[in-house]
């Protein structure tokens, strides 16, 4: 069972063997990274390992593959996630009134499938943020947004998504146009704050600065 951590090949220790699972080796593994750094990479042979996939194999023993595994360092992981994920919101930002004007002038067809993919990237977004609090093991009830905390911003903008879907089961067109032209102006808001939030607990100086 051949190990590569950032590319230099690992001695195990006795009691990791050809049966033991993934699990345990990445355990290990964990303990030979220097601080603040993590594995964001697992490789299997010629398999990517990520999602449900990396869910199923951590319980199952590695046999004769080779594990590849990278780290990265985890301030800079968690700062270029923000970047991405604060470009993204600011790039859909003037798509909300765009798709309201669609709806407003009768263009539903056309207004139904940029909200699609509208809907999409926000889903996106939540993923991502939802796996960069766990990186950095951020309480989100413990962050001060404004008068909120963290998971109150993302319940809120829970509760807009389900008006936004619940409009689209009923075709209520001119209730969906309102909540993309008024509703989500404040939804914006409250996400570039988490992530103001988010930066003072990942770089203070960054956040101030």
């Amino acid at each position: 069972m051949p190990v590569l951590l950032d590319r230099k090949s690992q001695t195990l220790p006795a009691y990791l063997t050809d049966h033991s699972t993934l699990g345990d080796v990445l355990k290990w593994a964990r303990t030979q990274l220097s601080d603040g750094r993590v594995i964001v990479q697992i490789q299997l042979g010629e398999q990517l390992l990520e999602g449900p996939a990396l869910s199923r194999a951590r319980r199952d023993t590695l046999g004769d593959a080779t594990l590849t595994l990278v780290s990265a360092d985890q301030k800079e992981l968690a700062l270029t996630m923000l970047g991405k994920l604060a470009a993204l919101i600011q790039w859909l930002t003037p798509q909300h009134k765009d798709v309201a004007g669609l709806l407003e002038r009768g263009e539903t067809k056309k207004g139904l499938e940029r909200l699609a993919g509208i809907l999409s990237a926000w889903q996106q977004i939540q993923e991502a943020y939802g796996n960069l609090a766990k990186l950095i093991n951020l309480s989100l009830t413990d962050l001060p947004v404004h008068h909120l905390n963290g998971e109150d911003v993302l319940n809120e903008f829970c509760h807009q998504l389900e008006e936004i879907q619940t409009a689209l089961q009923n075709k209520d067109f001119v209730l969906l146009a309102d909540i993309l032209q008024y509703e989500m102006e404040g939804a914006v808001v409250n996400w570039m704050a988490l992530l103001e939030a988010t930066l003072g607990e990942v770089e203070p100086t960054a956040a101030t600065a």
